[in-house]
């Protein structure tokens, strides 16, 4: 299988065999290492000779040092996580046409991605430079999600939206959904757009109240699940329902009342939907990240459990 996230990181933090006035000498042979790549970069921002020895300037070698001791320990993980919210999204991306590469580098800090043609196919270049700079290189794997994502819809730089962004403009996205007839669709478009809006959100699904303390599949994205029926009290779907709270999971691994459908399962998030004080249905996201959730996940999903139960009678699926 191709593989479409690539990691020459390591490549630039060569620089730190240097001399700080041989900085601006390393960037060019840089640049002919991984031509036409690092040229194109430079064509796309617009730099100089003088910006770039300038951007170089800017860089301190205490701060190169503990991004290079950074990476070393993570970078193994970065990528792995960052393949994965892109393969497992595979035909939103539509990874099938091969048209470009996401190459994982050291650049000069300006943005966080920058798309460039490479030799045969696009290359989206994701700079850790910058997102050590912004302090957002524990949350890589977004970046990627969002470059992706934004070079499908033609843009050829940016910066990552940080996660409360993400989701208040989600919230201007879904809010006129909730003034629809078919809870069925609405529930359905709810889904469909969690899971392509948030890296994070590896399976997004309601659970309705269909009978006396049973919770019944409602509409879903993402993998198929054996749980269809679920009792009050069994599982973490089962115990929001029985107990009307807000169930946040960090590890899966570590609770003994867990139903296990997914061994890529490592975090979930449980929120009950409820009208006049009883609840009709939840609301349930895994994650394939451990700690995925926090409370701004939970601010914004009991957002949409409350829209939900303010504007459509649930009930009304059965």
């Amino acid at each position: 299988m191709r593989k479409v996230v690539q990691n020459i990181a390591g490549d630039f933090l060569k620089i730190l065999d240097h001399d700080r006035k041989d900085w601006f000498s390393f960037w060019q042979s840089y640049k002919r290492k991984h031509s036409p790549i690092v040229e194109n970069y430079e064509k796309r921002l617009g730099l100089t000779p003088s910006s770039i020895e300038k951007a170089l300037h800017q860089m301190t070698r205490p701060m190169l040092d503990k991004l290079d001791s950074y990476w070393k320990s993570h970078s193994r993980d970065q990528k792995l996580w960052s393949s994965h919210v892109i393969s497992h999204r595979h035909r939103l991306f539509n990874l099938s046409k091969e048209d470009f590469t996401v190459l994982i580098s050291g650049l000069l800090g300006i943005r966080d991605w920058v798309v460039v043609q490479g030799n045969k196919e696009n290359v989206i270049l994701i700079d850790i430079v910058s997102l050590w700079k912004r302090q957002r290189i524990d949350s890589l794997s977004s970046a990627v999600f969002q470059a992706v994502a934004g070079f499908r819809r033609g843009i050829t730089m940016g910066d990552m939206i940080g996660k409360q962004n993400v989701l208040d403009t989600l919230k201007e996205k879904l809010e006129p959904l909730f003034e629809q007839e078919n809870p069925e669709g609405i529930m359905k478009k709810v889904c469909q757009t969690l899971f392509e809006e948030v890296p994070h959100y590896d399976w997004v699904g309601f659970y309705l109240v269909s009978g006396e303390n049973e919770l019944t599949l409602g509409p879903y994205t993402g993998d198929p699940t054996e749980h269809v029926k679920i009792p009050f009290g069994k599982g973490i779907c089962g115990q929001a329902a029985s107990t009307g709270t807000t169930f946040l999971v960090e590890d899966v691994s570590k609770e003994s009342n867990y139903l296990s459908c997914n061994p890529k399962v490592k975090s979930e998030i449980v929120v009950p939907i409820k009208k006049d004080g009883e609840v009709i249905g939840e609301l349930d996201i895994d994650s394939h990240t451990l700690s995925a959730f926090d409370e701004i996940d939970k601010e914004f999903l009991r957002w949409i459990c409350s829209k939900l139960s303010e504007r459509i009678d649930i009930k009304a699926c059965f």
